[in-house]
């Protein structure tokens, strides 16, 4: 006979455990980033209060999530495998209260991003914007960052996500990656002949770096494809026309990294988010978090100093 009683409920109820959000929000900054102070500071919380915080979380759920390693910290193996349903909580928490909670703000939104962050991040930024901003009307340009800086600097733009440059537009760095050599993993390179280059059409930091790491190596080269798309880019990359230089958000499973042309090692790059010095919109500030956020999920990256 099944127990329907008021007291089977209330042993039950108190059997089933609840995730703190605000626990998973500081674990998912602290695995982003790398460092509790670091998320401490990203989320206004002192740093003593971001380490009980990842206590708190190991005790709900019965294993560590994190550990030190060197002056950082590191998710263990099983709190690297809970990173992943953490976020999934988020964005569900994220989409519910934009959808019943609808934000006021509904100014155009124009939005610039660099064709790396449009190949990988983009859908996730923009399902977000929508949550939170369900009546914003919103453009998006997918572009150079010396072509996003200029439409800024013309008022067709309101914030761009792009690689670092000169300028005098209001700038902030949120993280740098690192460059590498991208080929078909059927592709052979043959030593005694010039290096297949499949490459951005100028200017383009990665065609320059590219460019002067063989140079220094003593490597020559040819150029054997140039195209103003990603996509054109990696399919040549793809077909094993050659090797191209990115960072390895480009990586694909038909695709592997080249470590033995003799170049030194390679630059980093620094992506940047970009904004107008007048008239900045008070959702700006929302934007420029989901943006990094978003960025930082696809790979492990490191902060900026």
């Amino acid at each position: 006979m099944i127990d329907l009683s008021p007291g089977f409920f209330n042993a039950h109820s108190m059997s089933i455990k609840n995730l703190d959000l605000d626990l998973l929000r500081s674990f998912a900054a602290v695995a982003e980033l790398g460092s509790i102070s670091a998320a401490a500071q990203r989320i206004g919380r002192t740093q003593s209060a971001v380490s009980l915080q990842m206590d708190r979380l190991a005790e709900q759920l019965g294993f560590p999530v994190v550990e030190r390693k060197g002056r950082g910290v590191a998710l263990t193996p099983r709190g690297a495998a809970f990173l992943d349903d953490a976020r999934r909580l988020l964005d569900l928490n994220d989409r519910v209260l934009g959808h019943h909670l609808r934000s006021g703000f509904s100014e155009p939104l124009r939005l610039g991003f660099v064709q790396d962050v449009a190949e990988s991040a983009l859908q996730r930024i923009l399902a977000r914007l929508g949550s939170l901003f369900p009546g914003a009307p919103i453009t998006v340009r997918v572009c150079s960052t010396n072509t996003m800086i200029e439409k800024l600097r013309i008022g067709e733009l309101d914030l761009a996500a792009g690689y670092r440059v000169e300028t005098d537009v209001p700038t902030r760095l949120i993280m740098r990656e690192q460059m590498c050599w991208i080929g078909a993993r059927s592709l052979r390179l043959n030593p005694e002949e010039p290096v297949p280059l499949l490459m951005f059409e100028s200017p383009c930091i990665f065609r320059s770096a590219a460019i002067s790491a063989l140079t220094a190596a003593g490597r020559s080269f040819r150029i054997a494809l140039t195209s103003p798309s990603l996509p054109g880019v990696m399919a040549a990359v793809g077909a094993g026309l050659g090797i191209t230089l990115r960072s390895a958000r480009s990586l694909r499973p038909d695709l592997m990294t080249i470590g033995d042309l003799g170049t030194q090692p390679l630059p980093h790059f620094e992506y940047a988010l970009y904004s107008r010095a007048e008239n900045r919109l008070p959702a700006l500030d929302q934007i420029e978090q989901v943006i990094e956020e978003e960025l930082r999920r696809e790979r492990p990256l490191f902060a900026v100093a």
